[in-house]
């Protein structure tokens, strides 16, 4: 157990580092970018995310699942690699050939050709740091892997200030910034693992590729659905209201991704580590005890973001005050997400990575119904409530199917604790009097509802106490 706390730590010092850079990154943008650039910036980083989901074809995650039992993990690689480079080549060609049509896609104008380039530019290195960073992340090389999304986020920020005090103060400062600093982070990445992408050891392998390519192609389209979740949202606010509503919304998720810091750091270490303990047979009380510690620091982190939602105010200035009333909905995404990576198990265990796309689509429908019922009239609250609904249905859909095909884990307590926290959201929705007592019995609250996973971890720390002592 005390290495398994180490690889944990270790995985989660380069988001906790990379989040408090963002938290540098954040204020300096808003300060100088008014929300609707900052929108509108938003909006082509969202159309970023979405091609890079398509451009992996799922093979990314057949990569992970294949690993442990490949004798020859670079050849394991370089074939996984080809398909989604072959498309990641594809969107450069565009970018290189039609510029103007990619920039009015991109941003409705067609004379912006250099970002459009660099959008191209930057499909091949998503392509090759996502396979990179797979192989150390189930290699748990956790404090490598952390030093890379340190430089990451490092490069963006110092591009960041020089392009907002020394260039420009539009969204191209945050599109240049933001795509140049990953650039310049991969370079570091690629040379450190140059002998992984060695192209005179590859060696192409049909049968293993036909079977990346059968086990990831129903998780694409999955993926493709969750895409369209994750940004569902935006996409409402565009046809429904305006950029100003786009950027305090999205400035907003920025705060929430306090939460997504935890989310990216224990993914990230829980996958390998479920998959070794489901190698070994482990029994399924050390899955369920880490399913109840994760909802209880997740759901305590949400509960102290209501309690100190106005410091937002602080951190975004005074044009996104709006996202103070946001913030409680938006933290629930990650929450719910991180949660349920400890109750879907059974369906990468048994290898039904098709019912991924049921999943996203239980949770899609409600997402697309509350969009077009609330965005038009509440705009950016509206598409707050209808993504943190989407996700109690996305974890709902998760558990059920994992416990229908593997093992059925308790999870009374979770939604009990789901609900409590999106009553509290509702609440802090609005102003008024008092709310600060509110969000402290709040807070109480949420720790009462797991005395039981709080004694079960006390015991725990005294065992481990007192076998040290031995």
């Amino acid at each position: 157990m005390n290495t398994f706390i180490k690889k944990l730590i270790g995985f989660s010092i380069g988001p906790v580092v990379g989040a408090m850079i963002s938290f540098i990154t954040i204020p300096v943008t808003t300060y100088f970018i008014n929300p609707a650039e900052y929108g509108k910036a938003s909006m082509f980083l969202l159309f970023q995310t979405i091609v890079g989901t398509f451009l992996f074809l799922g093979i990314d995650q057949s990569y992970t699942r294949e690993y442990h039992s490949a004798t020859d993990k670079t050849r394991l690689l370089q074939n996984a690699l080809l398909l989604p480079m072959v498309l990641a080549i594809g969107v450069l060609l565009t970018a290189l050939i039609a510029p103007g049509t990619l920039s009015r896609a991109l941003f409705g104008r067609a004379d912006y050709t250099l970002p459009t380039i660099l959008f191209g530019v930057m499909t091949i290195f998503i392509v090759l740091e996502r396979f990179l960073m797979l192989s150390i992340r189930m290699r748990e090389q956790a404090y490598e892997y952390s030093l890379q999304a340190i430089l990451v986020k490092s490069a963006v920020l110092i591009l960041t200030l020089i392009y907002i005090f020394f260039i420009r103060r539009d969204f191209l400062a945050v599109v240049y910034s933001t795509v140049l600093g990953q650039i310049t982070g991969d370079l570091y990445l690629f040379w450190r693992y140059r002998n992984l992408l060695n192209p005179k050891v590859f060696r192409l392998n049909r049968s293993l590729l036909k079977a990346l390519s059968k086990f990831g192609l129903p998780i694409m389209v999955a993926t493709s659905f969750s895409s369209l979740l994750n940004g569902m949202d935006r996409l409402a606010l565009r046809l429904w209201s305006d950029f100003d509503q786009i950027g305090i919304f999205s400035a907003t998720l920025k705060i929430a991704a306090i939460l997504s810091v935890i989310q990216t750091s224990f993914t990230s270490f829980w996958i390998p580590t479920a998959y070794r303990w489901y190698s070994e047979g482990r029994p399924i009380d050390y899955f369920k005890v880490v399913s109840d510690a994760i909802l209880l620091g997740m759901s305590l982190l949400a509960a102290g973001i209501f309690l100190f939602k106005n410091v937002i105010i602080f951190i975004l200035s005074d044009q996104y005050s709006d996202a103070q009333y946001l913030v409680g909905f938006l933290c629930l995404q990650p929450l719910i997400y991180t949660v349920s990576e400890t109750t879907c198990l059974g369906i990468v265990f048994t290898k039904k990575s098709y019912l991924s796309i049921w999943v996203s689509l239980i949770a899609l429908i409600p997402a697309i119904l509350l969009d077009i019922l609330l965005v038009p009239s509440l705009g950016a609250a509206g598409a707050a409530i209808a993504i943190a609904v989407a996700y109690f249905f996305f974890f709902t859909a998760r558990t059920y199917f994992s416990g229908k095909y593997w093992i059925k884990l308790p999870v009374t307590k979770h939604y009990v604790v789901f609900l409590f926290l999106l009553a509290g959201a509702f609440l802090n929705l609005f102003h008024f009097p008092g709310m600060l007592f509110i969000n402290c019995v709040w807070l109480l609250l949420t720790l009462a509802l797991q005395q039981s996973t709080v004694r079960q971890l006390w015991r725990f720390w005294r065992q481990q106490t007192s076998q040290k002592k031995k």
